[in-house]
């Protein structure tokens, strides 16, 4: 008997075997270069985990603007500003204020730590009395 030749279904699945296990190696080139690209993460290293942010104060606060006449700029200015009624759980944490004007483009921002209930920021540069519509208080720390 004649020794059997591999006939043209054979030399097919063999270039799909070959395919398949060069696109099984690229697969596995790509997600060792990705585990690279984390910085060396493995499963066991990922995770997510959810936590409350609660504020320190949670009564709110008041604003009181210090103002002053600029005359190089024919108007008045202001040049700082008092946060009222924070909390004491807030003592030691950072406060930051945003003024802004009506498209709540910001004016002017200034940063402080809190050491009371009542904290003043002041702006340097002072910013336009007039363009003031809006600010934003942040505590954070």
């Amino acid at each position: 008997m004649a020794p059997r030749t591999p006939g043209i279904g054979s030399a097919r699945r063999h270039r799909w075997a070959r395919a398949l296990a060069l696109f099984g190696a690229l697969v596995v080139a790509c997600s060792v270069a990705m585990a690279a690209s984390l910085g060396g993460l493995s499963a066991q290293q990922l995770g997510a985990n959810t936590t409350v942010v609660a504020p320190c104060d949670t009564n709110g606060v008041t604003l009181a603007y210090t103002t002053g006449y600029n005359p190089t700029a024919g108007r008045y200015d202001v040049t700082s500003a008092t946060v009222s009624g924070i909390a004491a759980a807030c003592i030691g944490q950072t406060l930051a204020l945003t003024l802004a004007d009506s498209s709540f483009a910001a004016l002017g921002s200034g940063t402080a730590t809190v050491t009371g209930a009542n904290q003043t920021v002041t702006f340097t540069p002072s910013v336009d009395a007039e363009a003031v519509v809006r600010a934003a208080v942040v505590i954070t720390g």
